[in-house]
C-alpha cells in the first residue's frame, strides 16, 4: 500500500503526519506513544516507523478507518523542520549539460555545495520569496533524497541501504548573482543559498515504494507551460554514487536531505526569468507533487517563510 510521511501545522504547531488513502493522519493520533512534534524528530527510527505503519495501513485503507483520527484540510509545511544539512549538487544530467552548450560527461569532481536548511527550507503554497537583489530568478526541478542513517566514506551499496525515502524540491538561482567571472570565483551564495530557495515537500515518499530510482520522470509547469521534462535515466552520477561521493566528505546524518541535480529545461535557456506571482508545478514519479507560489521579498510575508 503507498503512503507518504510528512509534517503538517496543526493549530500552529508541526506534527508528524501520514497520508494515505486520501486522508492524513497525524501519527500521534494513530500510536499515542510518538512524540506529537514533526517527522524531523523520528528519522533516527525510521524502519521501525515504517514497520508500524505498515501494519496500520491494512486498517487506514479498510471500511473501518478511523476517520475521526483524520486532519481536515490539512496545511503541508516541509517534511523536515529542519535537516542538520542540505547537500546540493550539480552538472549532473546528461541533457541540462548538452542545454548549456557543455560535453554531456562526467566532470572529474563531483560540485557540492550546501544550502542553510533552517532559512533555506520551506514548503508548499506561497512560501518563496523573489529575493530583491535579483533580476534572473530561475528554477530546477530536483529529485531530493532523505536519509535514515549515518554515511561516512561509503559504498554505493551502504549509500542505498542508508536511504529512507524521497521529495520533491526546486533549486532556484539568481542567476546574475553568479559572478562566474570574479576573481573570488562562482559566488553560490548570493546566488542560491538566500532564504527560501530550497523547497522540498510536500512529503517523503519511502525508499521501498520507489521502483528503481534511476527511472523516474521529473516534470515542472510555470504558470501551467511545461518546461522541463525529463528522467532520472539522464543522470551521469547515480543517487547511489552521489550520496557515496558525498559522503567521502561530509558525514551525511539521518535526517539530511540531498538535492540530486536538475536536468534541461531552466530559464536561463529562454532568457524567461521568475516574477511575483507566478505558480510552480513540480512532479516526480511515484513520488509526489510540489505546488508553489512566488512573492517579493520585500513584503512583509517573507518572514512568515523563514525559521523562528
Amino acid at each position: 500500500m503507498n503512503f507518504a510521511l510528512g509534517t503538517i501545522e496543526i493549530a500552529g504547531a508541526d506534527c508528524a503526519a501520514l497520508a494515505i488513502n486520501g486522508q492524513t493522519y497525524p501519527l500521534h493520533r494513530l500510536f499515542p506513544d510518538l512524540p506529537a512534534g514533526g517527522l524531523r524528530e523520528l528519522m533516527g527510527n525510521w524502519d521501525a516507523l515504517i514497520a508500524r505503519i505498515e501494519v496500520e495501513a491494512v486498517r487506514l485503507c479498510g471500511p473501518d478507518a478511523p476517520l475521526d483520527l483524520a486532519a481536515a484540510s490539512p496545511r503541508w509545511l516541509s517534511p523536515l523542520r529542519y535537516p542538520n544539512k542540505q547537500v546540493c549538487v550539480g552538472a549532473v544530467y546528461r541533457d541540462h549539460l548538452e542545454q548549456m552548450n557543455l560535453p554531456a560527461e562526467r566532470w572529474p569532481k563531483l560540485p557540492i555545495f550546501l544550502r542553510p536548511p533552517s532559512t533555506s527550507i520551506v514548503g508548499p503554497g506561497r512560501t518563496v520569496a523573489i529575493p530583491a537583489n535579483t533580476r534572473e530568478f530561475d528554477w530546477e526541478i530536483e529529485l531530493v533524497v532523505v536519509l535514515k542513517a549515518l554515511l561516512k566514506n561509503a559504498t554505493e551499496t551502504e549509500a542505498v541501504a542508508a536511504i529512507a525515502g524521497y521529495s520533491v524540491g526546486v533549486d532556484f538561482t539568481c542567476r546574475d548573482l553568479l559572478d562566474r567571472d570574479s576573481p573570488a570565483g562562482v559566488d553560490l551564495i548570493r546566488s542560491k543559498a538566500q532564504d527560501t530557495m530550497g523547497p522540498i515537500g510536500p512529503w517523503i515518499r519511502p525508499a521501498d515504494q520507489v521502483a528503481d530510482v534511476q527511472e523516474l520522470g521529473l516534470k515542472l509547469w510555470i504558470n501551467g507551460a511545461l518546461r522541463q521534462d525529463s528522467s532520472t535515466t539522464n543522470m551521469l552520477f547515480s543517487v547511489a554514487e552521489q550520496l557515496a561521493t558525498i559522503s567521502h566528505f561530509v558525514t551525511l546524518e539521518p535526517g539530511d536531505v540531498v538535492f540530486t541535480g536538475s536536468p534541461a529545461g531552466s530559464a536561463r535557456s529562454a532568457a524567461e526569468f521568475l516574477k511575483a506571482g507566478d505558480h510552480i508545478r513540480a512532479a516526480i514519479e511515484q513520488v509526489g507533487t510540489l505546488d508553489l507560489e512566488l512573492f517579493d521579498a520585500g513584503r512583509p510575508e517573507v518572514a512568515v517563510a523563514c525559521a523562528a
